[in-house]
């Protein structure tokens, strides 16, 4: 997409906050159902994980995951309240570190919890790992960093544990490996740039409506007088 040039009248400082107001806005809209997923994912793999015996560790981990969803729910809430009076850089801040908590539990997943034999508990564990980290790039392009701070420590660890420690070095799978959390990485900032050139966009001509029915008003107001040519607008 080949972005507008700036001008329009909306100076560069005031357009920039505008649109990273409406970036975390729209951020904040997929958060509570990202974290309620999260949360609900989470039992599951408990019930998946424990069906021969829970072990301390997942009770720990399930633990964890409750906490983190709760933060991250509250966060919303707050949020949509207007709780805490922050600006929106800070609840953008807030909302990525939610994120972060969120990856650190699925990489935990990847490695502290990661079945120990090879069956269909793995292939479980690898395939919630992928679709919470692949299923979330919409949901949380529209911060920069927010997809990243999920998805990178949820998929890199466990990717050196499943490819170079779990069942011994397997040096071409986890290179390839590495290679798709990098796609899905450079894919989810391209993502990222297309909400922002969209919402610059969409703030542009937001601007231009007001002050055109600006002046209409104006002009309504106090209408030329005759013989005096009109305003082109």
């Amino acid at each position: 997409m080949n972005p507008l040039p700036p001008g329009n009248g909306v100076p560069p400082a005031v357009l920039a906050q505008d649109v990273e107001a409406l970036q975390v806005a729209e951020l904040y809209r997929n958060l509570p159902l990202g974290a309620g997923a999260a949360l609900v994912g989470t039992i599951l793999c408990i019930f998946v994980l424990g069906e021969n015996g829970l072990r301390p560790e997942h009770v720990l981990w399930l633990g964890y995951g409750i906490v983190v969803a709760a933060l991250r729910l509250g966060l919303g809430w707050a949020y949509h309240a207007g709780a805490l009076g922050l600006d929106a850089r800070d609840w953008g801040r807030l909302a990525v570190l939610g994120n972060l908590l969120a990856g650190i539990q699925w990489g935990l997943l990847g490695t502290w919890i990661f079945p120990g034999e090879p069956g269909p508990n793995q292939n479980f564990a690898i395939m919630v790992i992928t679709c919470y980290v692949g299923g979330s790039i919409t949901a949380y392009a529209p911060v920069r960093w927010a997809h990243p701070a999920l998805s990178i420590p949820a998929t890199v660890p466990a990717t050196i544990n499943i490819f170079f420690v779990e069942s011994g070095p397997h040096p071409v799978a986890g290179l390839m490996a590495f290679f798709f959390v990098g796609m899905v990485l450079f894919y989810a900032l391209r993502e990222t740039e297309a909400v922002a050139e969209r919402l610059r966009a969409d703030t542009r001509i937001r601007r231009k409506l007001v002050d055109l029915e600006r002046e209409a008003r104006r002009l309504a107001a106090f209408p030329p007088a005759a013989g005096t040519p009109a305003r082109r607008l």
